[in-house]
């Protein structure tokens, strides 16, 4: 427990306590590479009454979002106040809507109310060119995940697709950014608009993390982790 509400619980967490989550976070570091890139399966289902009841006072375009998606994809699997949860849907390892509305004028006024991932790698290279594009698309290199935030899966489809073009160097961010214009016109007015109804390219079957490279080697920290592990039966 912070016993000083004005630092941070960094700041006090007792050293014992940091040495013990560091040995082990090592040791789940360790089995994680061990066992692979398996997908998880969440199959619980929250039931409709209780979504309803946690829904039915959030605003007008978060709950049209969320009862959007059920009409589709079914109860979710997790739900608070203030968010609901799908995994695992449709072309989505994970939907998250949302209660709390962020402005967002591009390509037209809405609010994002929808957020949802796919498992994809991202090289740093082009993770700039990606910021240029749209800063709802979110780049996680670490877990191999790339999530945007809309109000529809349509939009939102329609901005992971041009995020794959621009990574492959199909299309510039200027480009993409022109192409979103223009067929998101066609996906709101209800014409064909192929790049906002389907996910144009193939996903990934196995995680695509990306842990990056090992550089603390510090003899005295090793020591002390591999003692700690002892003492917690780790090892």
């Amino acid at each position: 427990m912070i016993k000083d509400t004005n630092k941070t619980a960094a700041e006090q967490a007792p050293g014992e306590d940091r040495l013990k989550l560091a040995a082990t976070a090592m040791r789940a570091n360790k089995m994680l590479h061990a066992k692979g890139n398996e997908q998880s399966e969440k199959n619980n289902l929250v039931h409709s009454d209780k979504v309803e009841e946690i829904i039915k006072e959030w605003p007008a375009t978060a709950k049209m979002a969320a009862e959007n998606t059920m009409k589709f994809y079914g109860s979710p699997n997790e739900a608070t106040e203030s968010y609901l949860i799908w995994f695992n849907n449709g072309p989505w390892k994970r939907t998250v809507a949302f209660r709390d509305e962020v402005p967002h004028d591009f390509p037209e006024p809405h609010s994002d109310v929808l957020e949802q991932f796919i498992d994809y790698h991202v090289p740093a290279d082009k993770a700039g060119l990606i910021a240029e594009l749209e800063g709802s698309l979110v780049i996680d290199r670490t877990k191999g995940e790339v999530s945007v935030h809309c109000d529809n899966e349509g939009a939102n489809t329609l901005s992971i697709n041009m995020m794959h073009d621009v990574v492959t160097g199909k299309r510039t961010p200027e480009e993409a950014r022109e192409f979103i214009k223009k067929e998101i016109v066609e996906y709101l007015m209800d014409r064909p608009a192929p790049y906002a109804e389907k996910i144009q390219f193939e996903l990934p079957e196995e995680k695509q993390w990306d842990p990056d490279v090992t550089i603390v080697k510090d003899k005295e920290l090793m020591q002390a982790v591999a003692e700690k592990q002892i003492e917690l039966g780790l090892k």
